[in-house]
């Protein structure tokens, strides 16, 4: 019985990894950390559709940087309107032209929306 339970549970987790546990502040640790590697494609994928121009220029502007990302974490925080806003914590680094800069995740709130059956990043709250 114990096994038939840890089995259930295990395929659950797994499927929770598969789907990038889809909720808005995964949404939003999965736009980070793939805004960082300059991946547009992926990047496009993850905003919703009126924010996939900023997101081609993100992928674009943050390919050259060699950033890291330190902490993150993230969490819904309330809602804007039609949106479920959510704050992160943690930090961005980045190195460009030998300049290392840091950047405060928390210093901004991100507005998500449910899109096509996923959650999608939308731009800054409020």
């Amino acid at each position: 019985m114990y096994k038939g339970i840890g089995s259930l549970l295990l395929l659950l987790a797994l499927a929770a990894c598969q789907s990038g546990g889809d909720s808005p502040a995964m949404a939003v640790e999965n736009y980070l950390r793939t805004r960082i590697t300059g991946d547009e494609t992926r990047l496009v994928a993850l905003a919703c559709r009126a924010r996939e121009a900023e997101a081609r220029t993100e992928a674009a502007s943050f390919a050259p940087m060699n950033a890291t990302i330190k902490a993150l974490s993230c969490r819904a925080d309330g809602s804007d309107g039609q949106y479920t806003v959510v704050a992160c914590q943690g930090e961005m680094v980045t190195n460009y032209a030998g300049e290392t800069r840091t950047w405060d995740l928390g210093a901004r709130r991100f507005r998500t929306l449910q899109e096509d059956g996923r959650w999608k990043v939308c731009g800054f709250a409020r």
